[in-house]
């Protein structure tokens, strides 16, 4: 069985923004011998959409992510009515949703958002929040009309439309693992993992960049619920042991929620001392909702003279071994965690780029320390790519240290 795929907005075709759904709905749809054989993408064009939506005829599902919104270049639901010869009405159900909705953000329910819930006749609500539909044509061939915000998406992907596909086209249980990996390219995971899924009865593994990770997708079929865990547990297992601590989060989650959990649980306050990264640690970790019961404070010490000022680093240190070096790292760390008074203290210094590099410093040059209770430990990375890819994974790096340390794998001294 293969399905089809239709992404629609002008953001895309202008390239505005990049497209993220088809990825993920490809990769969790090949895993099950469900995927695409094409993708479409078209802009906010009646006719174009139209013509999308009557080639995908030749699949056996379609997917449509896109213009289902409040806006009125929002005219997905408008063109799929034509096609499917409907008429475009009000949905009672939706309707009744939105209007929960409204009463619990105490705000009035207004006619742009009443679009959302302007539909063709017959099709079937698919959430309670997002817009989104499901009909079967006439030939019963499922067609999920989806938004195409990413995280809406991949949740109404998960919740709704692998069960569906799965049960028509595969007849068993189905289950999902995620996993996010740091420090190795797509390439470098799929060597490592080679082979796995074919070991496993109804196993499959996809996986896609989400830099600075690769995030990676396990799906199982089963035909009982023991079963399902079993071969999910020996997966997942599997996968760990040939990744070893390159897999930074297990679960849906991220690294940012994930040390936080750790950082909660264990009653432990950490300060963060960054250059390079320009407060991209501190902005992951204040995302977290929480973050104020373990995150203490940040400081953005990005000019030699505020490392100084705020965190005490010894002029004669920067002066000898450079603001980039393990010793200013070191400093910078024991600064930042004796000015907040905090359990832990995180700090990066690096060369983000394009300029300021050297041949024993390049452009990607990264120093990351962790200081606590027990001592210090300094890394040194290189990160490829330009000044925001640098920036990106420095933070992630930081992280990745924190939860090196919390999990017990690190040395200090």
């Amino acid at each position: 069985m293969r399905g089809e795929m239709i992404l629609i907005g002008d953001e895309l075709i202008s390239g505005r923004i990049g497209d993220t759904n088809a990825r993920y709905a490809a990769s969790a749809l090949w895993a099950l011998d469900l995927g695409f054989s094409a993708v479409q993408m078209v802009g906010d064009d009646p006719h174009d959409i139209a013509n999308a939506l009557n080639l995908a005829k030749r699949a056996d599902y379609v997917i449509v992510s896109g213009g289902l919104g409040s806006t009125e270049d929002d005219i997905t639901n408008k063109c799929a009515a034509g096609f499917f010869g409907l008429e475009l009405c009000e949905h009672p159900q939706k309707i009744e949703q939105l209007h929960e909705l409204a009463i619990k953000r105490r705000r009035p329910l207004s006619e742009a958002h009443r679009r959302m819930a302007m539909m063709p006749k017959g099709a079937a609500v698919l959430d309670k929040i997002c817009a989104g539909w499901f009909y079967e044509d006439s030939e019963a061939r499922p067609w999920f009309f989806l938004p195409g915000v990413p995280f809406e998406f991949t949740r109404m992907i998960d919740e709704r439309v692998l069960p569906y596909l799965t049960s028509r086209f595969v007849g068993k249980l189905v289950g999902n693992r995620y996993l996010s990996v740091f420090g190795l390219t797509e390439a470098n995971v799929g060597r490592r993992i080679e082979g796995l899924a074919a070991a496993i009865p109804g196993a499959g593994i996809g996986y896609y960049p989400v830099f600075p990770e690769e995030k990676l997708v396990i799906t199982v079929r089963a035909d009982n619920e023991e079963q399902l865990r079993e071969r999910l547990d020996q997966m997942e297992r599997e996968i760990c042991q040939r990744l070893g601590e390159h897999v930074v989060v297990r679960g849906p989650g991220t690294l940012e929620e994930s040390v936080g959990k750790m950082l909660e649980q264990r009653q432990l306050t950490l300060a963060v001392a960054e250059s390079c990264s320009g407060g991209r640690v501190g902005a992951r970790l204040s995302g977290v909702p929480g973050a104020s019961g373990y995150f203490e404070r940040g400081f953005i010490t990005y000019s030699n003279q505020s490392k100084i000022d705020l965190l005490a680093v010894d002029a004669a240190i920067i002066e000898k071994d450079g603001a980039v070096s393990e010793a200013c790292a070191r400093a910078m760390a024991l600064g930042a965690r004796r000015a907040a008074g905090t359990d832990i203290a995180l700090a990066i210094t690096g060369i983000a780029g394009p300029t300021g590099g050297s041949e024993e410093k390049p452009v990607g040059t990264v120093f990351t320390a962790l200081a606590a209770a027990q001592g210090v430990v300094v890394e040194k990375s290189w990160y490829m790519g330009g000044r925001d890819w640098v920036q990106t994974a420095s933070a992630e790096g930081a992280l990745n240290l924190l939860r090196r340390y919390l999990h017990g794998g690190l040395s200090l001294s």
